[in-house]
């Protein structure tokens, strides 16, 4: 599961010139491809001027990674291979969700696509309630985990007149009441062992509004509901789901945004634009990060003392070298956020973000 790969171990991961391979594997086909892959990007360090050692590097961890496919061939899903023979690391991972094909060489892990995974795929607390069962998974990673069934059985409203109904409806209310605080400790005792973003409670709306009015307020804050008619079949039920998860993350995406965007105009804790948010990670001052997924800007890293350095500079500004070599500057980010404990979040384009630079920040404190 992408939750379990632990980024900031990645981020760790550095040397001073191009010595690390990264390699994604969209499904056992793309194998067939690797060769030509290899030749394409060996001659692209030939052509970039890279020196002997480097090319170096890249062969060696290609030898690692073809000697770990031979014992361990790739029969079904998508992998990620991180390699650098030069600092003795070998990382495999195998992904429940497909990925784009990619070989990339670097001066560290080239972990932005699993930390956009990470972010598009983050557990969630599912609950599909009516008034007769309730049940309650996790999904993770887009797959539904083990479930576990509440049993409610409680009696639809029926037409009675006087007392009769009266007593009726209270030992209904009382039922329903006893259902609903039961999938809410449920839930509870699921927070306590397991790390879950949102709660998606989607079926009847009487039960659905009475579980909420008994959750804690602080899974209340993680809750997205939408009442739905679980007669309509499994696949219609899954579907309303994954879109009520959709919303979520979009709502989420704003929300953070505007949060950010608040703190900035007030000169708050906020911050916006490459420049700022770059100063800001080189400082392990950012607590979260938001990035639009399309943002590609450009950035270099100096190899005799390792600045990085935003847009496409012929010089380092530090030591004024010309000993320069391209990287993914959100890549960059992604590392420098995650040695700090900080958390990132990719966005779909939002037009205020977009207008600020595709990039912003809330910091821990201001310098």
């Amino acid at each position: 599961m992408f939750a379990s790969i632990d980024l900031a171990k990645l981020s760790d991961i550095s040397a001073s010139e191009r010595a690390c391979l990264s390699l994604y594997v969209a499904s056992p086909a793309s194998l067939t491809n690797l060769e030509k892959r290899i030749n394409r990007v060996r001659s692209a360090l030939k052509r970039d001027g890279a020196d002997k050692s480097e090319r170096e590097h890249f062969d060696e961890n290609i030898k690692g990674v073809k000697k770990h496919l031979a014992k361990h061939p790739l029969e079904s899903g998508s992998l990620a291979v991180f390699s650098c023979w030069a600092l003795d690391v070998f990382e495999v991972y195998a992904l429940a969700s497909p990925v784009n094909d990619l070989l990339w060489v670097d001066s560290s892990p080239y972990i932005r696509p699993l930390a956009e995974l990470q972010d598009e795929y983050e557990d969630v607390a599912v609950v599909v309630a009516d008034n007769k069962k309730a049940r309650i998974f996790l999904v993770s990673s887009a797959k539904a985990g083990q479930e576990s069934v509440v049993s409610g059985n409680v009696k639809n409203h029926v037409k009675k007149g006087g007392w009769s109904q009266q007593r009726y409806e209270r030992r209904r209310d009382k039922q329903l009441l006893l259902y609903a605080r039961e999938i809410a400790h449920a839930l509870k005792e699921l927070d306590k062992t397991e790390s879950f973003r949102g709660i998606l409670l989607v079926g009847g709306k009487e039960i659905l509004r009475i579980l909420f009015d008994n959750l804690p307020r602080p899974l209340q804050g993680k809750v997205h509901k939408k009442a739905i008619d679980l007669s309509k079949g499994e696949s219609v039920i899954n579907r309303d789901i994954m879109d009520l998860f959709q919303e979520q993350e979009r709502q989420s995406e704003q929300a953070l945004w505007e949060h950010i965007r608040t703190e900035t105009l007030r000169e708050g804790l906020g911050l916006v634009g490459l420049e700022n948010v770059l100063r800001a990670a080189k400082a392990g001052q950012i607590d979260t990060m938001i990035v639009d997924r399309h943002f590609r800007p450009g950035g270099k890293r100096c190899r005799d003392c390792e600045d990085l350095l935003p847009g496409t500079p012929q010089t380092c500004s530090q030591c004024g070298s010309t000993s320069l070599f391209e990287v993914d500057m959100v890549n960059e980010l992604v590392e420098l956020v995650k040695q700090s404990r900080g958390e990132i979040d990719f966005s779909d384009p939002i037009d205020t973000l977009t207008q600020a630079g595709q990039i912003a920040a809330l910091i821990r404190y201001k310098s």
